[in-house]
């Protein structure tokens, strides 16, 4: 077993549990994230306006969470590679890998596509904004599917459920969707959302801290 770590360009080495451990450390940066965009937003409502509105066009907290939005997909491809290492020889939990730095390479897309605010004309950013969600959704069930099966019978359970509540939440979610392009009330979408990315964000944390606490074996790890 030679590779336990990468190194980045300043040749600093981040050893796999440090890699894993970048799992749990974006799901929390994305709540933290979450609320400091929404109690810095003047008159911003949790429950009814979409977290996207607090990156949209002209929002007053886009510049904020800009960096802080970029350090969430830097952990995440970071949380990736270390799950690609943890994996071994387990082909889904490498699968499940490579799907977790696609999502993260994707944080380039979401930067460049952002909605407008409620109630403004929509153009070509509004629709790759809804591409790029779509293409999300897909990337996290396969994300979960694929490393449902690291573990036993109970996570694959726990994985399931967490694929249900992700897609029945996500689904209440874009019934509002025109709402938004229509500048309607919609008191139920940032509810309906958050609980759809509390879902996924809770199972990554999970994973993180499940890989920390039984490390592949060393006969389960190619040499790289």
């Amino acid at each position: 077993m030679r590779s336990r770590a990468i190194t980045l360009p300043t040749g600093h080495e981040i050893p796999v549990s440090g890699l894993l451990a970048c799992g749990w450390a974006s799901s929390l940066l994305y709540v933290v994230t979450d609320i400091v965009g929404a109690l810095s937003y003047p008159g911003y409502d949790y429950t009814g306006q979409a977290i996207s509105e607090m990156s949209a066009i002209g929002a007053p907290t886009a510049d904020l969470l800009a960096p802080l939005t970029t350090l969430y997909s830097i952990l995440f491809a970071l949380f990736g590679a270390g799950v690609w290492i943890a994996a071994g020889r387990r082909r889904a939990l490498r699968w499940s890998a490579g799907c977790m730095i696609a999502l993260a390479a994707l944080g380039i897309g979401w930067a460049l596509s952002p909605m407008h605010a409620r109630g403004h004309e929509t153009t070509l950013t509004d629709t790759m904004h809804l591409v790029l969600s779509a293409a999300s959704v897909s990337l996290l069930v396969a994300i979960i599917l694929s490393g449902a099966v690291a573990f036993g019978s109970k996570f694959r359970l726990y994985s399931a459920a967490t694929v249900i509540a992700m897609l029945l939440f996500g689904y209440l979610t874009t019934l509002d969707v025109p709402s938004v392009a229509a500048g309607l009330p919609t008191p139920w979408l940032g509810l309906n959302e958050r609980l759809s990315f509390v879902a996924w964000l809770l199972w990554m944390a999970v994973l993180s801290i499940m890989l920390l606490r039984s490390p592949p074996k060393l006969d389960d790890v190619r040499p790289t």
